[in-house]
């Protein structure tokens, strides 16, 4: 039993295993997460937006996507560990309920994407009189690099939501104490770097993702966001796929 000498001491050493970060380090920290994390991909996707070009899936293209999504999330789980955080803190840990309510944000998400789909044209014609034009480009899927896409839809969803979604809603969050702006930052940075879509294409993939973004914003729960953006990807590619 610990004596009142003892447990002010035990109190101490608690608190001593536990690093203060001041907020400069965790911008810093962030700035340098997403930099690495994004910063390639963002601007690819901006000149593919308005040079549109086939995006060839080779197993070039798949190995270098995994190695950097492995070491943005290695720099990211190093740093995060530094500032005496855990992954819980940014929503992440599993619970069984999390399986029907990934699949209930993919069909959210996925109905949006067909209202919206439907309802940005008509609006832009009744502004500009003009049918919209959206210069797409299209996706190539080797089949030689079927057996690098399993690892590289496993490890993205992860990569994605860990970084956008958990890791920056939750330093916007805590560091501007403004949801609404966590939200619409990282609903942003997710819709610029899929740009290769065109950006009418982005913009309705940005629309689904505005229900993960929301639902987030809401539970601060990861797992299901994690969950569905995976069945996202897996429909996604194979419908490609089979098509192809």
């Amino acid at each position: 039993m610990a004596s009142p000498t003892t447990q002010p001491e035990l109190e101490i050493a608690t608190t001593q295993r536990i690093p203060v970060v001041s907020t400069a380090y965790r911008w810093i920290d962030l700035a340098l997460v997403l930099s690495v994390a994004f910063a390639g991909v963002v601007l690819s996707s901006v000149y593919v937006a308005f040079h549109p070009i086939a995006r060839e899936y080779s197993k070039a293209r798949l190995s270098l996507g995994i190695l950097q999504e492995a070491i943005a999330l290695s720099l990211f789980l190093v740093l995060f560990k530094r500032q005496g955080r855990r992954l819980q803190d940014i929503g992440f840990g599993f619970r069984w309920t999390d399986l029907p309510k990934s699949l209930g944000l993919l069909l959210a998400a996925f109905a949006t994407m067909w209202a919206m789909t439907v309802a940005i044209p008509y609006i832009y014609f009744l502004v500009t009189l003009r049918a919209l034009a959206s210069i797409a480009p299209v996706s190539q899927f080797s089949t030689s690099a079927i057996w690098l896409m399993l690892p590289f839809l496993l490890l993205n969803p992860f990569f994605e939501e860990i970084l956008v979604r958990g890791y920056l809603m939750t330093e916007l969050i805590d560091l501007r104490k403004s949801v609404a702006l966590a939200a619409v930052v990282s609903l942003g940075l997710q819709t610029s770097y899929h740009l290769y879509y065109g950006v009418f294409g982005a913009t309705i993939v940005g629309c689904g993702l505005a229900v993960f973004a929301i639902y987030y914003a809401k539970s601060r729960r990861l797992m299901p966001v994690i969950f569905a953006h995976m069945l996202w990807d897996f429909t996604t590619v194979f419908s490609k796929l089979h098509h192809q």
